[in-house]
């Protein structure tokens, strides 16, 4: 009993122990102390009505000494007939031998104390519960835009995998919401401005067959309440039908036997959302929901709108890569037949140019009679002409051959100092008639390249003849080096002439280009020789580059590929 007074007698609770069947107090807490005390409660026989407390606890105890049994949360009737009790007790017996209880022990609280104690449970437990409801919506939000994500990171990765148009509306027509049961119309805008309906899609098996026969037979109208024609009177954002819904595909059915298959397939709300890029519209997806379905959300017309930007950008795509294929055929269609043409005509040109530098060759040699001085200098210019319109042909025959394919190399070892020093010597003649000099930087190795050597010999007269035509006479040295690398051999060829300019750069290698504009500027040739050299550098897997400072001069370099040292001649 000591121990249990420590640990109860300061308790806030009024706490008492009894003995015996006259409810004799054998420990009271300070608190049930002061109620009884004060009057507040009693226990036993009280001499007069005035000695009588507010709640006497005597008929309770009683009771639970008599059925030895537990009470709880009793209510005690105020003495003066007050009809709300003050006080709620609670009396447990102690256990003995004898077939009665030893004694009892009460509790007993405020009424108003356990009514606020309820009242702030109640409070809590509807703190709880709405925060777990709030909580329960934010999973299922999270879910379902997780879902809508997955749904829209499938659409771009499946419409993302094709070009190809009809591969793509396929793709475009398997479009869904996350809403279970939901169907969709797919309208398609042709080229020519006729609306077509791509098709009908219902998640059901059972309705899919039912729902492709709907959609060969079912072509939208210009005033349709629904798909493609109403989108484009709409305007470009998505538009929710759910009274009207009925309505607009009674009217849209264009009869009762396709309007008894939609009745079939089942609708409730519609959504048509146009499919829409760069300001054109290409067609609608009208999604049709289950009937007695709730409203379609703003999450879900948002996911609409999404998904159908995905598909009308990928329909543009493929649309224009159809028609990029298409020009790509013509282009080469042309570009062989151009090939042909040339072809043909330079085959045809060099037989009547090699005929008329015979004939001269033997006015030339006076077999035809006696050739005077001013004779021979106009047979002479005559040859020089035939021979430069023969080096065009040739050129324009050399172009069809390297863009055709058909340009063939005899690809060795190639000494490239050897090549250097023999376009030297060949070309020394028309740089000294210029007034220019040639120089050759000492090389450091010998050093091989595996290429054509005729091919290699045909660059490096281009660069040097272009080096020679474009540098003013008694200008700075055309100067013929190269570097090497582990993989590669670089020859360069420099000049000190005018130099291009930077936007030129890579224009002067695209065919029939030359850096002077105008008839009056040109500087002889068709403009091929760098296109040729460029294609047939590339041809022995090598590059043709160019670098160039205007007013200082330019620095062409030819890339091949390096012989390595062991296998070098």
């Amino acid at each position: 009993m000591a121990s249990l007074g420590r640990h109860l007698g300061f308790s806030p609770v009024a706490f008492a122990v009894t003995e015996g069947a006259t409810h004799a107090i054998q420990f009271e807490n300070a608190a049930f102390r002061e109620l009884r005390s004060s009057g507040e409660i009693g226990i036993g026989q009280f001499p007069s009505s005035a000695d009588r407390p507010t709640a006497d606890l005597t008929p309770l105890l009683d009771r639970a000494y008599r059925g030895s049994e537990t009470v709880r949360d009793e209510l005690i009737a105020s003495a003066d007939g007050g009809t709300d009790p003050r006080w709620s007790c609670t009396v447990w017996s102690v256990a003995a031998d004898e077939s009665v209880p030893a004694g009892l022990v009460l509790e007993v609280r405020d009424v108003a104390y356990i009514d606020g104690a309820r009242a702030r449970q109640r409070a809590i437990a509807e703190r709880l519960l709405l925060a777990a409801l709030r909580e329960q919506d934010n999973a299922r939000e999270a879910v379902e835009a997780g879902r809508r994500a997955t749904l829209l990171a499938s659409a771009s990765r499946e419409l993302a995998l094709s070009l190809d148009q009809d591969a793509t509306r396929d793709i475009v027509t398997r479009r869904s919401l996350t809403r279970a049961g939901t169907w969709c119309i797919v309208d398609v805008i042709e080229s020519n401005g006729s609306h077509h309906r791509l098709a009908v899609v219902h998640p059901d098996p059972a309705k899919q067959a039912l729902a492709r026969t709907l959609a060969d037979q079912w072509d939208p109208s210009p005033d349709d309440p629904i798909g493609a024609p109403r989108a484009a009177r709409g305007g470009r954002g998505p538009i929710v039908i759910t009274k009207d819904s009925e309505a607009a595909l009674i009217e849209a059915a264009h009869g009762p036997h396709n309007l008894a298959i939609l009745r079939e397939l089942g609708f409730g709300a519609l959504l048509v959302v146009p499919l829409v890029v760069r300001a054109r519209m290409l067609g609608a997806i009208t999604f049709v929901t289950r009937e007695n379905d709730p409203p379609l959300t703003p999450e879900e017309i948002v996911l609409a709108s999404d998904l159908s930007d995905r598909c009308a950008m990928a329909l543009d795509n493929a649309r224009l890569y159809r028609e990029a294929d298409k020009l790509r055929s013509e282009a080469d269609v042309a570009n062989r037949a151009k090939s042909d043409f040339l072809a043909n005509m330079s085959h045809e040109l060099r037989t009547p140019l090699n005929v008329i530098g015979g004939y001269t060759e033997l006015l030339e040699l006076g077999l035809r009679g006696p050739v005077t001085t001013a004779q021979q200098i106009d047979l002479a210019r005559i040859q020089a002409n035939q021979r430069h319109l023969l080096m065009l042909i040739t050129e324009i025959l050399d172009f069809v051959r390297s863009e055709s394919g058909r340009m063939e190399y005899r690809l060795s070892e190639v000494s490239v100092p050897g090549a250097l020093t023999d376009v030297a010597d060949t070309l020394a003649g028309a740089v000294t008639q210029r007034e220019l000099s040639l120089a050759e930087l000492p090389p450091e190795s010998d050093a091989w390249v595996w290429a054509d050597a005729a091919r290699v010999r045909q660059i490096l007269m281009n660069l040097v003849m272009n080096a020679v035509k474009y540098t003013p006479a008694s200008s700075g040295p055309i100067t013929l080096s190269f570097t090497e690398t582990a993989d590669a051999v670089h020859i360069h060829v420099s000049d000190c002439g005018p130099g291009i300019r930077p936007e030129k750069l890579q224009t002067i290698f695209e065919p029939f280009v030359q850096l002077a504009s105008g008839l009056s500027n040109r500087q002889g040739g068709v403009g091929l020789g760098l296109a040729i050299s460029r294609d047939l550098a590339r041809g022995m897997h090598g590059d043709l580059t160019v670098e160039s400072t205007v007013g200082i001069g330019s620095r062409f370099t030819l890339a091949l590929p390096r012989l390595p040292p062991e296998s070098a001649a």
